[in-house]
């Protein structure tokens, strides 16, 4: 019985905070613009074959942004070691504030996952695989981390999916989606407010974890 409130406790805390995003998007309306004109995208070539005539680099790939893993510098020796150029590595590196996106998915509908990194990364590229927004504008790197998430978002870009057996969005058509930035202090204000609830809803789903452990412990012993 415990497990299953824990269990509604996590879902209603995850809707409610999917409510805050949805809400946020809708609410708003003013200054809407293309992405092109707040910032520059940028493609990658770099793979995880490890070249011994270029220098290794920390790789972030699909699947970290695809599961919204966050890296911080204390993060790095997490990631993936490749190799790169070095003009890759001038061309494909990571600051703060910059946006990953993935471009590409075996279902349209699972296009467009992204994050923000919150830190300058050093040594550290991106994949082949992702696509780099580097905004022009001063952007809250807590509140762009939730923001580029939204459906409404999500949903334009998922519309520009071509493809047969995997589905790709060009370059030319993720600069084409539409967002509206509020004020930077708005931005400071949402995006703390999702970042505390985020954690909120981590805690609450290491709860039910452990939960289900004990579950599974007194079940086993059962039969000792």
């Amino acid at each position: 019985k415990k497990i299953e409130l824990q269990s509604q406790k996590v879902e209603a805390l995850k809707l409610y905070k999917k409510g805050l995003l949805e809400n946020l998007s809708r609410n708003i309306v003013e200054n809407e613009v293309l992405l092109k004109e707040i910032g520059f995208f940028q493609t990658s070539s770099i793979d995880k074959t490890i070249k011994s005539n270029e220098k290794q680099v920390n790789l972030y790939n699909y699947m970290d942004v695809y599961k919204h893993k966050i890296i911080k510098k204390k993060d790095l020796p997490k990631l993936q070691i490749t190799s790169a150029k070095e003009n890759q590595i001038k061309a494909n590196n990571l600051r703060k504030g910059d946006i990953l996106f993935t471009p590409s998915s075996e279902t349209p509908d699972d296009i467009g996952h992204s994050i923000c990194i919150q830190e300058d990364l050093d040594n550290t590229v991106y994949s082949y695989h992702l696509l780099r927004f580097r905004p022009k504008i001063k952007l809250n790197t807590l509140f762009a981390n939730y923001y580029f998430n939204n459906s409404k978002i999500r949903n334009q870009i998922i519309k520009y999916a071509t493809g047969a057996t995997r589905f790709t969005v060009s370059l030319d058509s993720f600069s084409k989606i539409k967002v509206n930035i509020p004020s930077y202090e708005e931005q400071v204000l949402f995006g703390n407010i999702l970042y505390s609830l985020s954690n909120i809803i981590k805690l609450e789903n290491n709860k039910l974890n452990k939960l289900q452990e004990l579950k599974k412990g007194l079940m086993q012993n059962m039969f000792v």
